[in-house]
């Protein structure tokens, strides 16, 4: 059995098989790549929120002490303006009690506490204080003491102590 043609190799795969595996080993390998991409993107995405975790809680923390801070400077501009309002209480009190000091009356020294007030000074003759210092004086404080001591040259010095009772 003798043929007149010659026998043809038969290919493995035909041409339309190998350009399917071709579109399969194209397509497994985007696949693959793909899958790659995105274990990579997964792993950055870790890395990033441990980071920003991390920054979260530092900013937090920063955030405490800045309340803590701004809680601290409250605190202080509160005592300054309980300052600020004490000074210009006592400044007026002052004012006004210098604007009770009658002409005739020198004052040498005052001395200020918490509820009381000393006054040195020195006064021609007694009743000038009586009369125009001490209605004042009296007025304004629950108890009022004067001490007289006479001069060589006839005037007086005193020594007025006025307590303030806390109701």
């Amino acid at each position: 059995m003798y043929s007149f043609t010659r026998p043809n190799k038969k290919p493995l795969f035909k041409e339309d098989t190998k350009l399917w595996l071709v579109f399969i080993a194209i397509s497994t390998s985007l696949y693959l790549l793909f899958s790659i991409f995105l274990l990579i993107k997964i792993f950055l995405f870790k890395k990033d929120i441990k980071n920003y975790s991390s920054q979260t809680a530092i900013l937090s923390k920063k955030i405490e002490d800045i309340k803590k801070e701004k809680k601290f400077i409250l605190k202080q501009k509160e005592f300054y303006l309980n300052i600020i309002v004490s000074n210009s209480l006592k400044k007026e009190s002052i004012k006004n009690l210098l604007d009770l000091i009658p002409d005739p009356i020198t004052i040498d020294k005052i001395d200020f506490e918490k509820n009381r007030l000393i006054i040195y000074g020195t006064t021609p003759i007694k009743d000038i204080y009586n009369m125009l210092l001490r209605p004042p004086l009296k007025s304004i404080f629950s108890v009022t003491k004067v001490y007289f001591y006479q001069m060589p040259n006839g005037w007086y010095k005193f020594k007025s102590e006025n307590i303030l009772k806390e109701q």
